[in-house]
């Protein structure tokens, strides 16, 4: 009991400090739908389609179609490879992104308590720009069972981002957003679930921009075949 009370705090202090900077703050909706299943035993491929909206939740941000394969080292670990077609619609822009990007993913479990640590990182391609941004990504997830029966988890996450490079419409080499979790997963079966909940979303501003705070209404549902 003692252990989970540390992760709530830790949870606690992160939403702090994605909030006590001054920024410029919308409210979004983020919807995912995640489709994954294995070739054999040692290899599994993944597509993931997302549709964001911004400015209140009322016109179009950003379209994902986000395809990979992930090849298992050990029980507990898997390499990944994939690629991003990102299609963003600023307020006087319309531009294509195009994103190669490599994982490792090491998950395991304590007790009730399943964790999962995700390091990515990525080569973004900009239709407008000339430039090429490396990105490096850290994602740390937690989920703990509330109800068995229903099959019904906390889940939490955070993920930090951090240029690699500097770049005109990417930003400055050094800390770029965060994001932080909190919500329920529901599990249909050992390969498909459910995810509801808020999402932070810090921006560092870059070239002049504000800071930016989303507050993000975000849905996964993923299905295993």
């Amino acid at each position: 009991m003692k252990s989970n009370k540390k992760i709530f705090l830790i949870i606690f202090f992160l939403c702090l400090f994605s909030t006590v900077h001054a920024a410029d703050e919308d409210n979004r909706l983020w919807q995912t739908i995640i489709g994954e299943g294995k070739f054999n035993d040692n290899t599994a491929w993944y597509l993931e389609l997302q549709g964001r909206i911004k400015d209140d939740i009322e016109n179009f941000d950003q379209g994902f179609f986000r395809p990979a394969l992930n090849f298992k080292i050990t029980d507990q670990s898997k390499f990944w490879i994939g690629y991003a077609y990102i299609d963003t619609k600023a307020t006087d822009l319309h531009s294509y992104e195009d994103r190669w990007w490599q994982q490792f993913q090491y998950d395991s479990s304590y007790k009730d308590l399943a964790w999962l640590s995700r390091t990515r990182i990525e080569q973004r391609h900009l239709s407008t720009e000339d430039q090429t941004a490396y990105r490096l990504r850290q994602q740390m997830r937690v989920s703990l069972p509330i109800n068995r029966i229903n099959n019904l988890h906390l889940l939490f996450w955070d993920e930090v981002f951090w240029n690699m490079n500097d770049t005109q419409w990417a930003g400055d080499n050094g800390f770029n957003q965060n994001r932080l979790f909190t919500g329920l997963m529901f599990k249909y079966n050992d390969a498909s679930r459910f995810e509801i909940g808020y999402l932070n979303q810090y921006i560092n501003g870059t070239n002049g921009s504000s800071n930016q705070i989303n507050h993000v209404l975000s849905s996964n549902i993923v299905f295993g075949f």
